[in-house]
């Protein structure tokens, strides 16, 4: 049985979603959501560039809405190579659709990434 202890020790990779136009930013964090949350909360209301994330909701107008609603985990994991990887991934999957506000030089072509998106959605 997984504890909540237990959740947060891992790694995890999360997703925010602007609610205006559904654009997503992708990373992954060892700590509590709500750390990480406030933190991006913050950046919004100071109009913090340094933040993907916030920067396009003061630049476009947009909205900062609730925790449940626009930050959800994508994998848990434990903090390595592999979770590095499945970030890459989710990022890569959002940035094919040009959805992403993550800073470009988090995106790589990667091959095997098209293949398995296409693979999982004909």
């Amino acid at each position: 049985m997984v504890t909540v202890l237990d959740i947060y020790s891992q790694s995890e990779a999360y997703k925010l979603s602007c609610p205006n136009c559904n654009k997503a930013y992708i990373r992954q964090i060892g700590r509590r959501f709500s750390t990480r949350y406030n933190e991006h909360t913050t950046a919004f209301q100071n109009n913090n560039q340094a933040y993907s994330f916030a920067k396009h909701l003061n630049e476009e107008g947009h909205s900062f809405g609730p925790m449940k609603e626009i930050m959800q985990v994508l994998h848990r994991h434990k903090k390595g190579p592999h979770h590095n990887t499945i970030e890459g991934f989710h990022i890569h999957a959002e940035s094919i659709t040009n959805n992403h506000l993550n800073d470009d030089h988090t995106i790589f072509p990667i091959a095997i990434f098209d293949i398995l998106l296409k693979t999982h959605h004909p």
